[in-house]
């Protein structure tokens, strides 16, 4: 499954970061984040219903033209966000609709980010299951 080699490159990407120094992580979600600025979610799906409202920041997240996009004023959920909308939109809609909560236990993000960040890294990710499993339906 496409899921499981890009949670795998993550993996490896925090796992080399962290090797260097714990602060490098946070440094390339940042840098994420302000990928995730180049095509963000339109302001007019930045509604309630796509909040993820656990974040301490502001984070939306939505489908766009059959993708999964976001918006965050905050660079770390930015990041997170970046990463997430990665996995998801690398993989096929009947990989997608198999995603779990569990398999992204494996980047192992959770160890990584504050509380209040790691609610919202969840929330999003159950967010975008609930999407996924609605498409088509």
């Amino acid at each position: 499954m496409i899921i499981d080699k890009k949670l795998d490159e993550y993996r490896r990407n925090i796992e080399s970061l962290q090797a260097i120094d714990s602060l490098e992580v946070y440094r390339w979600l940042i840098s994420l984040g302000e990928k995730l600025q180049e095509d963000p979610l339109s302001k007019v799906k930045c509604t309630g219903e796509n909040k993820v409202d656990r974040c301490q920041f502001d984070l939306f997240v939505d489908m766009e033209n059959n993708k999964f996009k976001a918006w965050s004023n905050a660079m770390v959920a930015g990041g997170y966000a970046y990463i997430l909308l990665d996995i998801f939109n690398s993989s096929p809609m009947n990989e997608a609709k198999k995603i779990t909560v569990e398999h992204f236990k494996k980047i192992k993000m959770d160890e990584l980010l504050t509380m209040n960040r790691k609610t919202g890294f969840y929330q999003m990710i159950e967010i975008m299951i609930r999407k996924v499993q609605n498409v088509g339906n």
